[in-house]
């Protein structure tokens, strides 16, 4: 077993992300560990070439059916949105299995941390006979039987694997997501803490401990409104076991944790700020390629059906990880009140004033600009950025349906 393997329990944060490794492994799209079975790790590298062979000729059979109906702009319009939604798929399994060593050390780098914070039904569209759900053009007649069936065997396999491992990719991103902006909320809590007079230090227990009470909370069904952390939560255990236990030693604490995520999420936007800049380009021309396609077959039943599904997993993909980079960057941009809340006023006469001013204003300077999930730092993850992205679909969509008038 790997580093991230021994880590793994049945703690709620860790199943999701248990769930989505073990799929990228039995997918082909990471590898499996050093200490696997041998059988497991041949299967891996032949199912890798055989899907990544299998979306280039699907890619291939699209594109010529776009190319062959060049002048027909509704026909490049529903070929589009199958052809760039799956160029960004192929894009992402191809940059997750290039950085699988540096994900997996974000993963490690994101989800240790919270170890010790929590210590103290399937759519059936109509179609007609003898058409495939996706126009393409094959090699061969695709009419006659068995030619139809295994070209529907192919396209449906197509399908099902692209959505069920997009579903993976991303929510194993959001997940880093979300975990990291908790790591946030914490540390912003903590710089108000940091007067031990006012607010005690939190001790860790034991995991099983740990559980019982989050359990107890959810059994409670007490909603998030209504909870508050009350003390100075430890990153590490032996923040939790240190003697010196005063405001001098909680700020640099923070001062340490806060350069300790600044950093985790440099790495993060390394990772994955390509992958957000594709996906944005991509999901804003099938959003807008969906809405042409959409007003030009208004009357077929099949293709409302379709493409709505369709136009509502691109818009709600793009939500969520605009939603959750909003709120990363508005629990950072808290960062400066509550650190010029941390009680440094009383610590006057028990630290030397110039090392005391020194310490706030150096902790504060790097606070004023808060983190953000960014797309190779040309934009934001807000929802500021997500009412951008449709403003431009809907300006694309406009001019698409203004060239057809014509």
């Amino acid at each position: 077993m790997d580093k991230i393997d021994k880590i793994f329990s049945d703690d709620t944060h860790y199943r999701f992300l248990k769930i989505n490794i073990a799929m990228l492994r039995y997918s082909g799209i990471w590898p499996f560990s050093p200490t696997d079975n041998i059988g497991w790790k041949i299967f891996n590298f032949i199912y890798k070439i055989f899907n990544f062979v299998v979306f280039i000729f699907y890619l291939m059979t699209v594109g010529a059916d776009a190319v062959d109906n060049i002048t027909d702009l509704t026909i490049v319009g529903y070929d589009g949105c199958f052809f760039f939604g799956t160029c960004a798929f192929v894009y992402k399994s191809c940059k997750y299995s290039a950085l699988h060593d540096e994900i997996m050390k974000l993963v490690d780098e994101v989800y240790k941390p919270i170890d010790i914070l929590l210590q103290s039904s399937v759519f059936l569209i109509p179609r007609e006979k003898g058409v495939l759900p996706v126009r393409a053009i094959f090699p061969f007649d695709t009419t006659s039987s068995p030619n139809y069936e295994l070209a529907m065997l192919y396209q449906t396999y197509c399908i099902f694997y692209c959505m069920m491992m997009m579903l993976v990719l991303d929510a194993t991103a959001i997940g880093l997501m979300r975990w990291l902006t908790i790591q946030v909320m914490t540390l912003t809590i903590n710089y108000k803490s940091c007067n031990n007079e006012l607010t005690k230090r939190a001790n860790i227990v034991l995991p099983p401990e740990s559980t019982k009470t989050y359990k107890n909370i959810i059994a409670s069904k007490v909603t998030d409104e209504e909870l508050e952390i009350s003390n100075f939560i430890p990153f590490q255990v032996t923040e939790s076991q240190e003697i010196n236990d005063d405001f001098y030693w909680r700020f640099k604490t923070c001062i340490k944790n806060h350069q300790r995520i600044s950093k985790i999420v440099n790495n993060f936007n390394s990772i994955y700020s390509s992958i957000f800049l594709a996906q944005f380009a991509v999901s804003a021309t099938i959003i807008c390629l969906n809405g042409f396609v959409l007003i030009l077959n208004s009357s077929n039943a099949s293709n409302l059906v379709r493409f709505g599904i369709y136009f509502a997993l691109c818009f709600g993909q793009l939500f969520i990880w605009c939603w959750y980079g909003n709120q990363l960057t508005s629990t950072a941009e808290t960062m400066t009140y509550n650190q010029w809340m941390s009680g440094w006023e009383c610590a006057y006469g028990k630290v030397k004033n110039n090392e005391l001013r020194n310490l706030v204003t150096i902790a504060m300077m790097p606070a004023m600009k808060p983190f953000e999930f960014n797309a190779v730092g040309l934009f934001a993850l807000s929802m500021p950025t997500l009412l951008a992205v449709v403003k431009s679909s809907y300006s694309m969509l406009i001019l698409l349906t203004t060239v057809t008038e014509e």
